[in-house]
């Protein structure tokens, strides 16, 4: 099946009718209480498919560059985007962007255990390009600590050479981190970083 992307100035809260609530094997649910999946028709006559988040209350978030959250209103028929919270100044603030009506848990935590499944004891979910607003499932990887800060090292060493790692494909990033696995010192790493400026 493929996941469509949607264009947020076209895209309205619309209701669900019963062609749009999926089970697991994704034919049609009886209700939303048994829908796993949500086919979403937008304004523009596009197909977002939503899944259910590992949350109390039903939560949906959709798998595309988006990575958009839906919620559903009172009535249980109709969607209303779901914003994240950003205070990590705040009292018990994260880092990172929450869904703090949502148990408070981070975005790219409910994207990846969302879409493929709980997170590896020991390990974190990295994002690639190193922007903390960008959980789109293309740009988060399961890593091992050590290797997450290691590539926050080589981003940092990026945006300081004058190369801002968001206009690189994720694809294109890991392999600049394998590239530097064995490199030692910020200012070899720095100098070495201002080759990529012509790509």
């Amino acid at each position: 099946m493929q996941f469509m992307n949607f264009n947020p100035k076209t895209w309205q809260p619309i209701a669900i009718d019963s062609f749009g609530l999926l089970k697991e094997n994704r034919t049609p649910a009886k209700n939303v209480q048994e829908a796993v999946y949500l086919r979403i028709y937008t304004m523009n006559g596009g197909i977002i498919f939503a899944k259910r988040c590992p949350t109390d209350e039903p939560l949906y978030c959709s798998s595309g560059d988006d990575g958009k959250f839906f919620s559903l209103t009172s009535n249980g028929t109709t969607l209303s985007e779901a914003k994240p919270t950003y205070n990590p100044k705040h009292r018990g603030g994260s880092a990172y962007p929450c869904m703090r009506h949502f148990g408070n848990k981070t975005c790219h935590s409910l994207m990846w255990e969302t879409w493929v499944g709980p997170r590896t004891k020991g390990m974190e979910i990295d994002h690639i390009n190193g922007d903390k607003c960008d959980w789109s499932l293309a740009n988060l990887e399961e890593v091992t600590p050590a290797e997450n800060r290691k590539r926050a090292k080589i981003l940092r060493c990026m945006r300081e050479a004058g190369n801002d790692p968001k206009q690189y494909s994720p694809a294109r990033l890991k392999a600049i981190f394998a590239q530097y696995e064995l490199m030692d010192g910020d200012t070899q790493m720095k100098r070495e970083m201002t080759k990529h400026q012509e790509y």
